[in-house]
């Protein structure tokens, strides 16, 4: 374990650099283990790599995202170019991740006070080679990742909330549904309250307002990616 200083992180989102709260990532190797009859250890060792970035950052300091489903084998275009370099203070632990292409897999915006500011949270995840050495079974980077068609929900009466859904032209019928959560406790004068909710299929991400004074609102998408492997010859 290393500790690392938040003011000597440099962390760039499609050459964005600014507005960034805080960031997390995660490089998981995945064992899986060849278990064989008669023996107490496994036969072989296949391992696999994934890796994900999860940012949070002040709304509108990345661009928004345009979703285009998958017609065709073509590589999603639900992606940004992240670079994070931080200086830890144990010399044994380099913190250095730089790929041109991480897929997003979420997205959400809040901004729950109406004289408060909002914000963005944001996952990506990308499958890579496994990176072992030794006698290992390793799993390569896939041909493609597609993408899949994007669910979301949209609730409070901020204009700008990180979300659009797609017209109903688009999808060739209606597809946005409506309902209401709401919460109130007891006391004087006792404030709570209501709101519609409003789910749908998403064609645009991000964009959401840092300042709307006097409004609220919530937004989140999940946007499925899936890996292929397409053998060539």
């Amino acid at each position: 374990m290393s500790v690392i200083l938040g003011t000597m992180v440099h962390v760039s989102v499609d050459s964005t650099t600014d507005g960034f709260q805080s960031i997390s990532w995660n490089i998981n190797r995945q064992p899986n283990r060849l278990w064989q009859l008669g023996e107490w250890y496994p036969w072989k060792t296949q391992v696999g790599t994934i890796i994900t970035v999860n940012i949070t950052s002040y709304a509108s300091a990345l661009d928004p995202v345009y979703l285009h489903p998958a017609v065709s084998c073509d590589d999603s275009d639900a992606v940004k170019s992240i670079s994070i370099v931080a200086a830890a203070c144990d010399p044994n632990v380099a913190v250095s991740l730089n790929y041109d292409k991480m897929y997003i897999t979420s997205y959400s915006y809040s901004k729950g006070d109406p004289i408060g500011f909002g914000t963005e949270s944001w996952s990506f995840q990308r499958w890579i080679e496994s990176g072992v050495a030794g006698d290992f079974i390793t799993i390569p980077e896939p041909t493609a990742v597609l993408q899949g068609i994007t669910e979301g929900s949209l609730s409070g009466n901020i204009i700008e909330a990180g979300l659009e859904f797609a017209d109903d032209a688009t999808m060739h019928g209606e597809h946005i549904v409506t309902g209401q959560q709401g919460s109130v406790s007891a006391g004087i004068p006792g404030i709570g309250e209501a709101t519609n909710v409003q789910l749908g299929i998403v064609s645009k991400i991000g964009g959401g307002a840092l300042e709307d004074g006097g409004h609220t609102g919530q937004s989140s998408a999940s946007i499925p990616h899936t890996p292929i492997y397409i053998t060539t010859t």
